[in-house]
């Protein structure tokens, strides 16, 4: 029989996962898999289970949110291995399964995460860190994570204007120089990110739809300092139809780098990521191989 590991997060999103373990676990059976399965006890677990004894295994397949898939991707690559990756998404957002045309339907994620079209995706580097489709920093990578996806669903992109209304006043920008290839930009930014994906925090699209998952290049999103909530507005409508403006631009690239005389604080794939005043983010072309619903 074909070895496997399972690691599933049993508390992400709504703990539905625990309802589906004898079902999944006959299914990999009845497909010809011994399977070892792990339930992660704290953040971190799954990297360092991954990072640990992945190696002895060629299927590895995921529950969780984002987090927990990023967490084992960068097992693997700490790990220095390249096992196909299998992902049943259960968490609150599940951006990264949106791109992977993964579907939040248990019984087709499942056939998916052991039967998909294996491909091999880019994956980001943050100095030491590694992160799946997104890099962020500043007041609106907070909002994104934050706003209720009830609001998101009814309302859009819009919903952030809401959100955006409560926190205007403590708004905090940054001083930034910022470097994408051998373009420089330097000026106050409330938010930017790097990401490698359709959808941002639960907000599909948000940097255009021409994202390839494959291409080695990554897409930057940048949003300067508005001063009211007409300038907010305006970030809104820029969000909306995918149009620089003065506020908002979209670039992408290869190799970025980020400086700063202050702490930026970061958020890698929906957690938290450490903070810097001066990094580097490249994009690591085709690190990672994953099941998923694309053609």
């Amino acid at each position: 029989m074909k070895n496997l590991l399972f690691i599933y997060n049993p508390k992400s999103g709504k703990m539905i996962i625990n309802q589906y373990m004898d079902q999944i676990i006959n299914y990999f059976s009845q497909n010809g898999y011994f399977t070892t399965a792990y339930a992660t006890q704290s953040a971190g677990d799954a990297r360092k289970k991954v990072e640990k004894y992945g190696k002895v295994f060629e299927n590895i397949i995921v529950s969780g949110g984002d987090g927990t898939l990023d967490e084992v991707v960068s097992g693997a690559l700490k790990a220095d291995i390249k096992p196909v990756i299998g992902y049943i998404p259960t968490g609150s957002t599940n951006d990264f399964a949106k791109s992977l045309n993964i579907p939040v339907d248990i019984d087709r994620a499942i056939k998916i995460a052991l039967k998909g079209k294996a491909k091999e995706l880019d994956v980001g580097k943050l100095e030491d860190k590694f992160f799946t489709y997104v890099a962020a920093f500043g007041s609106l990578a907070q909002v994104s994570y934050e706003t209720d996806q009830t609001m998101k669903n009814i309302f859009g992109r819009s919903a952030y204007i809401f959100e955006g209304m409560k926190t205007i006043s403590n708004l905090k920008s940054y001083r930034a120089k910022i470097t994408i290839d051998d373009e420089v930009i330097e000026d106050d930014f409330i938010h930017g990110m790097v990401t490698n994906s359709v959808s941002v925090g639960g907000f599909t699209k948000i940097v255009g739809e021409n994202v390839g998952l494959d291409d080695g290049i990554f897409e930057v999103m940048l949003v300067k300092n508005p001063k009211n909530i007409m300038d907010l507005n305006q970030i809104i409508s820029g969000l909306t139809n995918h149009k620089e403006n003065e506020f908002i631009s979209f670039k992408n690239g290869k190799t970025f780098k980020f400086e700063t005389k202050e702490d930026l604080l970061w958020t890698l794939d929906g957690e938290y990521g450490g903070k810097t005043r001066t990094c580097e983010i490249e994009v690591l072309h085709k690190k990672l191989e994953i099941r998923t619903g694309l053609s």
